[in-house]
Parts: C-alpha cells; structure tokens; sequence
C-alpha cells in the first residue's frame, strides 16, 4: 500500500484493510521529542499486553532529540516498529499513518508522555475484543480523575468537550488514549487535523458499541507540553470541518 502524509491542499485517501492479522494488536505512539519518555512507555505496554501478539508502532516527526534512535533500540527487545517521517506533520496525522501501516485488526492510540496509564491497555483490548467496538480511557466518566494539571488545562479540556457535545455524549470524546476495531475506520476519510482524532473518528466511523473506561490521567514528568495556540487553532477547524461534514458539505 502506498502512504502519503497530509500536505496542505491534499486530503488523506480512505483507509483500506489490506493483509490484516486478526490475533495482532496494533498500538500506535506518535512521537516529537519524547526521548526521556519512549523508553519507558514501550517497556510498559509491552508488559501490560504479556500473553498477546502485538506491535508497538512508533511514529516520530523527526524529532531532534533523538527519540527515533531510541526507539529502534528498543525494537532489539521489544515488538517495536519505527517509522520516521521528514519533518513536523502533527499528532493527528501520524496515527493515521501508524494506521495505514498497522498489521492488527485492534488498534490502539497512546501518547508517549506516560500522561496516559500504559497498565490500563490490557483493559481497553479486552473490552474491544469481547463486547465492544470502541474502547476509551476517559477522564471524566465515573472513577476518572486528572492530577497534577494547571486550573487553565482543566478549563481548556472542559470548553473543548462542550464544543464537542452536538457529535456525541460520550464524557471524554477527546481523549488521546483508545482502543477500536480496525473495521470502524475502513474506507473512512479522516482529514487528521490538529490533536483530536478520535472525535472525528467517532464523528465518521462505523461502529455500533463503545465503552469509557475510567483511568487516572497523570501530569508530565517529562518532557514540554506540545498545547498552544495553534493547538487551539486546530481544534476549532476540526469543529468547523465536522460540522461541514455531517451538513454534508464536506467528505
């Protein structure tokens, strides 16, 4: 299968399943200088997923500070694969190229700054595998809490939620940490703008059950915070193209 990544004036292709593997789980990490955090994520996964096939795939931005290398050291021991593409393209844009090259028909989606608990993975798969379509680690069901984040981060989240709410109810439709069926996004055009994949996903994709499973979501210990204006910017354009899509104005 070719890959592209999104350049501007281009909109992604729709994801195809070709050649899948039904018994391998496919976690995609996006990555942009998390060289403290990369190793440590990987080396937990892998824990929390012992006694299933699974795949770690490492999508880095060209990070400066080395996080790519430090990963494919890690693809010694562990199930890693990396791919790292030529320069800074966006969160949203490297799961859907972690996507396209995953080989297992679960998919899973963690960030590399341990903010999200790798322990709770092995919870997420099963409720993909027995009952569910859709399986997110969510801050704000019952039994979930964030610590250690500024009162503005809070309010941020919370602005961002509301804003979401015409698409869905689900408490947490912006998390970055989930689990879903690699069927819920075949043939689907996702134009992967800014952070929040998985609102589109829930926006386009094809699915019939899903699940929040509370977790606790830690602040960093490493690393810098990638939030900023363009982040927010972001955000509100995936909003706006959403609401394009579901007027039916926009693929």
């Amino acid at each position: 299968m070719r890959i592209r990544t999104r350049l501007r004036g281009w909109k992604n292709s729709p994801i195809q399943i070709r050649g899948r593997v039904c018994d391998v789980i496919s976690i995609i990490i996006p990555t942009y200088n998390e060289r403290n955090n990369i190793c440590r994520v990987i080396r937990k996964l892998s824990k929390a997923l012992k006694g299933y096939e699974h795949e770690i795939i490492v999508v880095d931005d060209n990070s400066p500070d080395g996080t790519a290398e430090k990963a494919r050291e890690m693809a010694k021991k562990y199930p890693v694969r990396v791919f790292q593409r030529k320069k800074r393209l966006g969160l949203a844009t490297a799961i859907v190229y972690g996507f396209r090259k995953a080989r297992g028909e679960i998919l899973g989606v963690i960030d590399a700054d341990m903010q999200h608990t790798p322990e709770l993975a092995r919870e997420l798969v099963e409720a993909v595998r027995t009952n569910h379509d859709l399986a997110i680690a969510s801050r704000y069901v019952e039994g979930g809490k964030i610590v250690d984040w500024p009162f503005y981060r809070k309010i941020i989240s919370k602005v961002a939620i509301y804003i979401a709410r015409p698409f869905t109810d689900l408490k947490d439709p912006v998390s970055g940490y989930f689990f879903l069926k690699k069927s819920v996004i075949d043939g689907v055009r996702l134009e992967a703008i800014g952070y929040k994949i998985l609102l589109e996903i829930l926006v386009k994709g094809k699915y019939g059950s899903v699940v929040e499973i509370p977790y606790t979501f830690q602040g960093r210990t490493e690393g810098r915070s990638k939030l900023g204006l363009g982040t927010l910017f972001d955000y509100m354009r995936l909003i706006f193209r959403l609401y394009l899509y579901k007027m039916g104005l926009a693929c």
